[in-house]
């Protein structure tokens, strides 16, 4: 009986997903002109201590593959966003909260190569993390295990291959990618119950350490991966779940990585999305703190380029002195 309920659940699971996946509009490769931007839904309480919903807005575009799909999401400085796509395009933009955003701040643009060869290989970005103090910025890939390094000016700075050193299935890649105030790079490959934490840049060489990842929801793989100013870290984290569109989210904290592999690396739940936020795919995560010493969390969705589906971001506010 029990087996029948599950092969049901899966089966109604299944149904929502292909509405999503394959109800797609028309496509072309023309970046944008203009990107519309609405807010959706304004402030409002969380019931979780320390956490704030402070709005969420939609931006949408023609259809093209030049927008959406967002599944990495940065911070440049304190006003301007920039989010990675999974066809090789980045949307930079101005905080929605900010006085001063204009929709000629909305630009999509190409994550280009200099080498042909590599613009039809490395498209499939999945994360990103940024060094603040040179502006310099690295993306991790899917379907291509590698890892690319930019210039502030979005230029390559060099790249490794990870194909050879990680058993990771094809369309499974780094989902989380996050350079760690000390130094150290955080890597979580998709579904994965392993942390990487290379010693520092993973560009320039060096061995992982391996970290066991004790997640704190089944059913639930992390998308994205943010340090807050203590050196914890925040998790974005999805699944299927029974809802339209069918997705699941939450954000997770785990205490600042170790080292070395001692112990389980362990996070713990701090705010589910169920009845919170609208429902969508959501896979980019960036913090920002505030001068009154909280967390401007955002949260980017991605669209699948379906018609079906949104391109959200959320702004929440963390208190992390009521999270200790």
């Amino acid at each position: 009986m029990r087996r029948g309920r599950r092969l049901i659940a899966s089966l109604f699971i299944a149904a929502l997903v292909v509405p999503t996946t394959l109800v797609r509009t028309p496509v072309t490769r023309t970046v944008p002109e203009e990107i519309a931007l609405t807010r959706i839904a304004g402030a409002s309480a969380t019931g979780v201590e320390g956490w704030q919903v402070e709005g969420v807005w939609q931006y949408s575009a023609g259809p093209t593959l030049a927008f959406g799909g967002y599944s990495a999401l940065l911070t440049l400085g304190d006003t301007t966003l920039r989010a990675f796509s999974d066809r090789g395009f980045r949307l930079t933009f101005t905080a929605p909260d900010r006085a001063d955003e204009t929709p000629e701040k909305r630009r999509a643009n190409r994550q280009w190569f200099a080498e042909e060869d590599k613009n039809r290989d490395f498209w499939d970005i999945e994360s990103a993390t940024r060094d603040p103090e040179t502006g310099g910025y690295w993306l991790g890939y899917e379907y291509v295990h590698a890892i690319h390094r930019f210039t502030p000016a979005s230029a390559e700075d060099g790249g490794r291959r990870l194909d050879g050193e990680e058993d990771w299935p094809i369309n499974s890649g780094l989902e989380a990618l996050e350079r760690l105030a000390d130094g150290r790079f955080l890597a979580i490959p998709e579904a994965s119950t392993e942390a990487l934490i290379f010693p520092g840049d993973p560009v320039e060489g060096g061995e992982a350490v391996r970290l066991a990842f004790a997640n704190p929801a089944s059913g639930y793989a992390v998308t994205d991966a943010a340090e807050l100013p203590d050196g914890r870290v925040l998790l974005l984290m999805r699944a299927l779940a029974w809802d339209f569109p069918p997705f699941g989210g939450l954000i997770a904290i785990a205490p600042a990585p170790p080292s070395q592999a001692d112990a389980p690396w362990e996070a713990e739940i701090a705010l589910r999305f169920d009845a919170i936020l609208p429902p969508e795919n959501y896979e980019g995560l960036a913090v920002r703190e505030q001068e009154d010493g909280k967390i401007a969390v955002w949260v980017i969705s991605d669209d699948n380029l379906s018609a079906l589906q949104r391109t959200l971001l959320v702004m929440l506010t963390f208190d992390p002195d009521q999270s200790r």
